[in-house]
């Protein structure tokens, strides 16, 4: 071992001494504050892991209560079940097992072509902070105010939703959801553009092989 090594040693068991050393003075000339910060920290802690265990305890009981409801609503109809995602959602508001909840409520609603009903269900998750939900449920609104023939209002659910997410993984179906809906509400025009926005943008998809022959289906 080199002088300087043995030095370099020294130098900063020093300075961790002196650490120590000054660490202890402030202590002893700082109790009071030193304690209470001690308190603050342990309580924090403590309310750390109450939330955490609450936390737990809450998914727990919100999804126990998913699968109740999805097996009342599979066994016993539609009133039983409905009335059991009600509660969850009262009981559980904004967590995963709620939202998923009212999702298969508006698809219900939907399969049995209740369309109306479905797109107010889907409009209750416009701000979930779950984004798969949010996404499913932007655009089955959009699907379901359409086949229920409210075109406008379909179309405006698609523009908000491609504004807000300008590089959403799900932007071509909301174009493609956005160009029937102004299609169908007589938008000869403002169809044509999204139509050709979809075939520029995803030329080699699915949407985008629709689009050109939506495009060609409408220029006729």
């Amino acid at each position: 071992m080199t002088k300087k090594t043995i030095a370099a040693e020294v130098e900063n068991t020093d300075l961790v001494a002196s650490l120590l050393t000054g660490v202890i003075q402030f202590c002893k000339k700082n109790k009071r504050g030193v304690i209470a910060a001690l308190v603050i920290l342990a309580l924090a802690a403590a309310t750390g892991s109450f939330y955490a265990a609450h936390q737990k305890k809450v998914a727990e009981e919100s999804w126990a209560a998913y699968y109740v409801a999805q097996t009342t609503l599979l066994t016993q109809g539609e009133e039983a079940g409905f009335k059991q995602i009600d509660a969850l959602a009262k009981e559980f508001p904004g967590t995963n097992a709620a939202q998923y909840a009212l999702l298969l409520k508006g698809d219900t609603l939907y399969a049995h072509e209740n369309y109306a009903q479905a797109a107010d269900v889907y409009k209750e998750l416009s701000n979930a902070k779950n984004e798969t939900v949010h996404t499913v449920a932007a655009l089955s609104r959009a699907a379901a105010l359409q086949a229920a023939q409210d075109y406008k209002t379909s179309a405006e659910v698609m523009t908000t939703f491609i504004e807000k997410h300008p590089k959403h993984f799900a932007l071509a179906q909301a174009y493609m959801t956005l160009a029937s809906s102004q299609e169908l509400a007589g938008d000869k025009q403002a169809a044509l553009e999204t139509y050709k926005h979809l075939l520029e943008a995803y030329t080699k998809t699915y949407f985008g092989v629709y689009a050109k022959d939506k495009i060609t289906e409408l220029q006729k």
